[in-house]
């Protein structure tokens, strides 16, 4: 094992250690106490009055806040937790599949057919991945009020089984078309997947939990990128010795990533059939709240609560920043390229690099995201400064390289991956979702959340087309690149910082 599976692996395993015993788990949370852990301390002293969160008081299906939870409904609830971790956790795991082979695909022995293409394969690759981040953002503009209509629970059942059938399609493909044309499927239904959860979080979870759910949502979905960063790297270093040189190893892991699909589909079919309990009556302080109480929304209604919070500054400060961010975020994709062609990696080591900055991601919202709720809002905008500006730091050292103002070592480097992955993750999940809960409650939640990403994934879309399409071994190819990331860090703390203080 070489030196950086060895750090990748001691970062994966502290990670995981972070996350509390019950984190999968809800029990009766009227005497819980915060977790031991406290990054940045002096923020996270002073804790905020329920009004300060921004949060109006929902009504759910769910047992109340003070009241003590049966054996049936702590079950429920600790399996829909696991039901909801496992989905973000292989849909996010799939998505790491084309990164990590994305070379193989390309290749002449091994890779697709291009046969009938007059451009070149690395060429259609790129305009592949863009028609694909356009393929994302006409799924977040179409499949939201549909999300809410439908529920969370019975849209994600759906959509990965949509995904387990071309993931399959992909692992048995010969052709370059029928590659392009199951991945589009996979971007258009993935878009849905995280106003699914959200949605779901919102059906089966009462108020003081969600800040809680999000976050292990959150976790899934880094925990699955390290965690498919290193199998696939270590499945692709077992195909290199054992395969013939024709073999085609980029088979086996899309493989694996469809067969992964059956086991969230399972989850959510079985704890999806066990209906919330109620204890007592929930109270309900206004017309709104009546409203939001009834079993079922319309895509009138989702679209009707929308237009309203996109009235408000608030609401458009957090697109800016969850757009920003995304681009920002989005960068995992290319760092195993970064690291093999910029600092010398090999192929598997560039891509347990990739895995490196999912767990900063990681630890980051397995130690703060809990804690978001509890803050005033001072400290949730002092937390957002520190955080969009420790992101903006990383991307300024990357650029100082490419710039040849210092020189990183690889060490440094993937250091500073590490850094990037826990500053971005927390300002980019947890705000805004918090804020998709609050505002949209169980009628318009997903449809605000995936509205929050149409503007990301439509910069994401360019983006990714404009950095697939560079000279990789050219480090100052990789000036602007940086510069965009820098530009979208601080856009991020401008507007993310505006957002809290006008919630």
């Amino acid at each position: 094992m070489g030196y950086v599976a060895k750090v990748n692996l001691v970062l994966l395993v502290f990670a995981l250690s972070l996350v509390p015993s019950n984190g999968l788990a809800t029990p009766d949370t009227s005497s819980q106490r915060m977790p031991r852990i406290r990054p940045m301390a002096s923020i996270f002293r002073q804790q905020a009055k329920p009004r300060e969160l921004g949060i109006r008081r929902d009504t759910t299906s769910t047992a109340s806040q003070g009241e003590p939870l049966s054996k049936r409904e702590r079950f429920r609830r600790r399996g829909m937790a696991a039901a909801l971790f496992s989905t973000y956790f292989t849909v996010m795991g799939a998505k790491c599949a084309l990164p990590s082979v994305l070379s193989q695909l390309t290749a002449p022995t091994i890779g697709l057919s291009f046969d009938g293409w007059t451009s070149k394969p690395q060429t259609l690759m790129a305009q592949q991945l863009t028609l694909a981040t356009f393929a994302v953002a006409l799924g977040k503009l179409l499949l939201g009020p549909v999300i809410d209509r439908f529920g969370g629970v019975l849209s994600l059942q759906a959509c990965l089984s949509v995904l387990m059938v071309m993931l399959a399609i992909i692992a048995s493909a010969n052709n370059f078309i029928t590659f392009a044309v199951a991945w589009l499927v996979v971007d258009f239904v993935f878009s849905s997947c995280w106003a699914g959860c959200i949605n779901a979080v919102h059906q089966n979870f009462p108020e003081n939990e969600w800040a809680k759910q999000i976050g292990m949502i959150a976790a899934a979905a880094r925990t699955g990128n390290a965690s498919a960063f290193f199998i696939f790297a270590a499945v692709l270093q077992w195909c290199n010795t054992h395969l013939p040189a024709d073999g085609q190893p980029w088979r086996l892991v899309f493989g694996a990533s469809a067969a992964l699909q059956a086991v969230s589909i399972a989850l959510l079919a079985y704890f999806g059939r066990i209906k919330p309990e109620t204890v007592g009556e929930a109270t309900v302080t206004s017309e709104k709240d009546a409203l939001r109480s009834q079993p079922a929304s319309t895509v009138k209604s989702s679209l009707a609560t929308l237009r309203k919070e996109a009235a408000t500054p608030e609401f458009w400060l957090h697109l800016i920043s969850r757009s920003s961010l995304m681009v920002f975020g989005s960068f995992l994709l290319f760092v195993p390229t970064l690291m093999s062609q910029v600092y010398g990696f090999s192929n598997s080591q560039a891509a347990q690099v990739g895995s490196v900055l999912a767990i900063g991601c990681l630890v980051s919202v397995t130690t703060c995201s809990q804690l978001y709720a509890t803050l005033t809002k001072r400290n949730k905008i002092i937390g957002a400064v520190s955080m969009c500006s420790l992101a903006t730091l990383c991307s300024l050292a990357q650029l100082a390289h490419a710039s040849g103002i210092i020189t990183l070592t690889a060490g440094l480097s993937t250091l500073s991956m590490f850094l990037w992955g826990f500053a971005f993750a927390v300002p980019f999940y947890i705000p805004p979702s918090m804020f998709a809960l609050a505002r949209g409650g169980k009628e318009s939640s997903a449809t605000i959340s995936d509205v929050f990403d149409i503007a990301g994934f439509g910069l994401l879309a360019v983006f990714n087309g404009y950095v697939a399409s560079i000279q990789h071994n050219s480090v100052a190819a990789w000036i602007p690149t940086f510069q965009v990331l820098t530009g979208c860090s601080i856009a991020s703390l401008v507007s993310l910082s505006l957002a809290i203080f006008f919630e």
